[in-house]
């Protein structure tokens, strides 16, 4: 089987998130879709900023599905709710190691 070279290589990947509540936490999910990054496009962000950081994931998180309000109505993806996404702490490792996984075809393991 040949190996295709994709101009603009974009997939989806499950998004686990732990969201801080009272006492605890709440798990909760939903499906990211990624633009795949080439390492010059990559190393132009300086990932150990915060600044850094938001654009990255501006550049990778170019969409999603179940991701809900707090009445559970669905969020559609816009810039808008994308920055209101990635502005919350708890959000932004989890799309990383969603995307880091995909692209290494990472397993988690215990």
């Amino acid at each position: 089987m040949a190996f295709k070279l994709v101009s603009n290589p974009e997939f989806t990947a499950s998004v686990k998130v732990r969201v801080p509540t009272e006492g605890g936490h709440a798990d909760g999910s939903f499906t990211a879709r990624f633009r795949a990054l080439s390492t010059s496009e990559a190393s132009a962000f300086d990932r150990l900023s915060d600044e850094g950081l938001a654009d990255y994931l501006r550049a990778i998180l170019i969409g999603w599905e179940g991701v809900v309000d707090d009445a559970g109505a669905t969020v559609s993806f816009s810039d808008a709710a994308r920055d209101r996404l990635i502005d919350a702490p708890f959000v932004q490792v989890p799309l990383l190691v969603a995307y880091n996984e995909a692209m290494i075809g990472a397993k988690r393991g215990n």
